[in-house]
């Protein structure tokens, strides 16, 4: 398949993709700032789930430390606020905050407590299993973004810019076709089947 013809298939796995993401619990873990893509997927050569769990286990605890650095600050210009004697709608949004990183520090914490929870029934590792794939395929969503975003770039420039965003496109392409893969072995298919 050609490269122009795999942008309506990236654009339609996407779609699915946030399909099924609307149907998670809030408690999730999410892409965003707090949850940056991995910078790397040291997937090895061992079995699919357990290089893929590693990535998820380090994705999970970087995301905590996030935010639990911004609930310190939000904590640090709440107190400041307070003390400035700041408008009240100005405090009202950094208590909001700070609620909100709350919740999501104790959300992340019962999403690592499930994450390492290796011997649990069938149906706790069948949730197990759930986020662990909802992540996986968070990842893939976002560098089938990034790889359309660098083809888009490849077809609007010319020379260099246009050869790099090409390279850059065929490097994101692989790298999610390498976790598909790893996302469809057989560790991975087997797992929570029977306990």
């Amino acid at each position: 398949m050609s490269s122009r013809n795999r942008i309506p298939a990236l654009l339609f796995s996407a779609a699915i993709a946030l399909a099924v993401f609307a149907d998670a619990p809030a408690w999730a873990a999410k892409l965003g700032p707090y949850f940056p893509l991995p910078n790397n997927f040291p997937l090895g050569s061992g079995s699919g789930r357990d290089a893929l769990l590693k990535i998820q286990a380090n994705w999970l605890q970087n995301g905590l430390d996030n935010l639990q650095k911004a609930q310190k600050e939000t904590t640090a210009a709440l107190e400041k606020a307070k003390a400035d004697n700041a408008k009240p709608e100005q405090v009202a949004a950094l208590e909001e905050k700070q609620k909100t990183l709350d919740a999501d520090i104790e959300e992340t914490k019962k999403e690592i407590a499930i994450e390492n929870d290796d011997m649990g029934t069938k149906e706790q590792q069948a949730e197990r299993k759930r986020l662990f794939l909802r992540n996986v395929n968070q990842w893939l969503q976002e560098l089938g973004r990034q790889a359309t975003e660098q083809l888009k770039i490849a077809y609007l420039k010319d020379g260099a810019e246009a050869e790099v965003a090409q390279n850059r496109h065929d490097q994101l392409e692989k790298l999610a076709d390498d976790i598909e893969r790893a996302k469809h072995d057989q560790s991975v298919e087997l797992w929570g089947v029977s306990r």
